[in-house]
């Protein structure tokens, strides 16, 4: 059977679900289109800038010289014509990567335009691992590459401009792949692969991408080569819109991966005004210590662990105060494990305990105290108007449908809904997301990462999912509403 085409919309929808279904992202192969539409050279550029009519030339030319000297020679070549800018696309896949979409980067780019992207998109240290080959050991690469954290793995295939250490000539291209083959096979063993800027003419490249027994996500502005026709696990995105550039802000802009910039440290104003001006500042600096990413999101939600050991619904972390926050629904709490314990993004069982709960409402938040080897960011909180149409994303740790999911904010206005068995429930927002039984409690978030509610009603694989907002319990929060300290015990119902 020969390979299928598949639009622009198809591949976003495919993206898109496999968040949903907890699948994993494709492995993103990138080549050298990537960098020469983000304004480094192309190949024909690099002959006429060494004086060579063609790559055999250059191939001769470049052979003997050390790695110091190809530094010194290319170092300005390699890099963007305007390296302190990041450009759309770069700045595009980045916030993809950020959200999630993607994890693991295949490059044979030899420049820094990916590296610089990151750190632009406030992916962090803690966030990313850059593995050069031929720096990194090969026996160590399938152990980096598939473990846990960081989540998002940039692997350059072929060298690094900064470590001086870069295949340029086809044997050592071929003797670059040899070397890497073997870990890089087992490490994407199974992974669908998004190919973009790459031809897949180099054979040993095109054997890696087809070697991991997933789809080929074949993106080309022109069209498919020959060689890729009869492969029947190709998907072929053909047309002026799978150019790099425009491929990735197509995604980005669909998927509403956007970044936001921190909110700024305001100025400290004169007389009357520094008093003032000082708590902004103290205000901004904990907006900048609480979550500003997908990981720092994932870290930040936790599984409530239920009588039967596994977590049974969700909760997240909160900066200030510095608590967990949960569904506090009577038959939750009452199927909480005693004493209460959560189940970390890593896999750590920690204890905690019920510090205070909401009791003027049936969803009223239960407060847990935040263990303290439990060193994560938390979530911020965001009290002002919800508008519809706002984008949120919603962590759930528990059930069938762990990880991160996207949505909007269908109306603003709170509605009173009927919800089994319990009736008609004021207060309720609801939500263009949906959910599945482990989802209560988790925590639904805006563009910024502040928290504007939590997820407690729904119908499993049907819209609409309903949160009970921020501003219904902020005060509770504060200690200025109705709450209880509690002990064990089934909670009351709330009025």
């Amino acid at each position: 059977m020969p390979m299928l085409t598949r639009t622009f919309d198809e591949l976003v929808r495919d993206l898109k679900q496999r968040l949903v279904v907890r699948d994993p992202a494709p492995v993103v192969l990138l080549g050298a289109g990537a960098s020469v539409e983000s304004g480094v050279g192309a190949m024909t550029d690099l002959f006429a800038y060494v004086n060579c009519a063609n790559f055999d030339e250059f191939t001769v030319y470049i052979t003997p010289l050390t790695f110091a000297e190809r530094y010194r020679l290319l170092s300005q070549f390699l890099q963007s014509r305007q390296p302190a800018q990041v450009t759309p696309g770069y700045q595009a896949l980045a916030a993809l990567c950020a959200d999630a979409y993607f994890d693991t980067i295949l490059t044979t780019n030899l420049d820094p335009l990916l590296d610089d992207a990151l750190s632009a998109a406030r992916l962090w240290r803690k966030d990313y691992l850059l593995l050069v080959n031929g720096v990194i050991r090969s026996d160590r690469l399938d152990i980096l590459a598939t473990a846990a954290s960081p989540r998002v793995k940039i692997i350059k295939l072929h060298g690094d401009l900064f470590q001086r250490f870069m295949a340029w000539t086809p044997a050592e291209m071929d003797a670059f792949l040899t070397d890497i083959a073997p870990s890089l096979q087992s490490a994407i063993k199974g992974r669908d692969v998004l190919v973009v800027g790459h031809s897949l003419r180099d054979e040993r490249i095109r054997e890696l991408a087809l070697s991991t027994g997933g789809l080929i996500w074949y993106t080309n502005p022109n069209g498919v080569p020959d060689f890729l026709i009869k492969e029947d696990r190709v998907r072929a995105v053909i047309g002026p819109t799978s150019t790099f550039e425009k491929l990735f802000t197509g995604l980005a802009n669909a998927l509403r991966a956007v970044e936001s910039a921190p909110p700024p440290i305001p100025p400290l104003e004169s007389s009357g005004g520094v008093r003032r001006g000082l708590a902004q500042a103290t205000k901004s600096i904990e907006e900048k210590q609480a979550a500003k990413t997908v990981d720092d999101l994932i870290a930040s939600v936790v599984g409530i662990i239920n009588l039967q050991g596994q977590p049974g619904m969700t909760g997240f972390v909160l900066s200030d105060p510095r608590v967990i926050v949960t569904d506090g629904y009577p038959s939750n709490v009452g199927a909480m494990s005693d004493p209460p314990m959560i189940r970390t993004a890593d896999g750590r069982e920690l204890q905690t305990k019920i510090l205070r709960q909401y009791t003027a409402h049936p969803f009223g938040p239960l407060l847990l105290a935040v263990p303290d080897e439990l060193k994560i960011p938390g979530l911020r909180i965001d009290t002002s108007a919800l508008h519809a149409g706002d984008f949120v994303r919603v962590g759930v740790a528990a059930g069938e449908r762990i990880g991160v999911s996207t949505g909007s904010i269908i109306t603003a206005r709170a509605q009173q809904i009927q919800v089994a068995p319990i009736g008609m429930v004021r207060d309720l927002v609801a939500v263009d997301c949906v959910v599945a039984p482990g989802a209560s409690g988790a925590p639904v978030v805006d563009a910024s990462f502040a928290v504007r509610g939590f997820i407690v009603a729904g119908a499993t694989n049907k819209l609409p999912s309903y949160m009970y907002p921020i501003l219904a319990w902020a005060d509770f929060l504060r200690g200025t509403s109705p709450s209880r300290t509690r002990g064990r015990g089934i909670p009351t119902r709330g009025h």
